[in-house]
């Protein structure tokens, strides 16, 4: 299936629908500095720690996705279906999460408030998670669906910044490249969640680590700039 690439392509948009839309699109656009091409907005200081953000960002929800079922075997005997099943709750949280605060951001037209907020819940979640140990399981796997929702509930608003501080022509090419290096911090995530389990015999140390990358990926969040009509683009 092919996706238009502009609302003035659309078939199934009326004459008047389409007028709309490319009005409104301009409008948004107008107070964004223009960019003339993606070597200078990837040297943009935003761009440059939203990489970072996300690449500390996905090294916690990459090392909870993989290493969940694991994580909940080792604090309590189940098997493989009851891990399953308990596995799938925090993903059902974070649909309910997604959805809501992706409404209230375009209610509000406010994206950073319903990132660090919701990324340092999943940070104090873990931390939380991490003291009540294996002895208090309920209290513990609970605070895991929190921290699972509360990681997964601001992709929505994140990906919106980037088409609010830069113009159209870059726009895509610096969100690729911040999903690049999501996609390099969920690796790493992965493969270090599971190395500090095999090496400590528990989960205890991968909740401090997945806590302090969430931890750092809200600093990150705070630092970003908002864009504005006389702001350098490198500034």
């Amino acid at each position: 299936m092919w996706v238009s690439d502009k609302p003035s392509q659309a078939s199934w948009l009326s004459d008047d629908e389409k007028q709309a839309i490319e009005t409104q699109l301009a409008k948004e656009q107008q107070h964004i500095k223009p960019v003339l091409n993606y070597a200078e907005a990837f040297r943009s200081r935003n761009v440059i720690i939203l990489c970072i953000q996300y690449f500390a960002w996905s090294i916690g929800v990459y090392g909870f996705v993989l290493w969940l079922p694991s994580i909940l075997r080792n604090g309590m005997e189940m098997g493989m279906v009851e891990a399953g099943w308990l596995s799938s709750v925090p993903y059902l949280a974070a649909t309910i999460a997604m959805i809501l605060v992706s409404w209230a951001s375009d209610k509000l037209q406010n994206r950073k408030i319903f990132v660090w907020p919701l990324l340092l819940v999943g940070a104090l979640a873990f931390l939380g998670s991490w003291l009540l140990g294996a002895d208090h399981f309920w209290a513990s796997y609970a605070l895991l669906v929190i921290a699972g929702a509360a990681m997964y509930a601001p992709y929505g608003p994140f990906f919106a910044i980037i088409p609010e501080m830069l113009p159209r022509n870059v726009a895509g090419g610096a969100m690729a490249l911040i999903n690049s290096m999501g996609a390099l911090g969920s690796f790493v995530g992965s493969w270090f969640v599971g190395y500090l389990n095999g090496a400590t015999g528990s989960p205890a140390a991968s909740y401090m680590f997945m806590a302090i990358a969430l931890l750092g990926a809200v600093w990150l969040t705070l630092i970003v700039k908002p864009a504005a009509a006389d702001q350098s683009i490198t500034g």
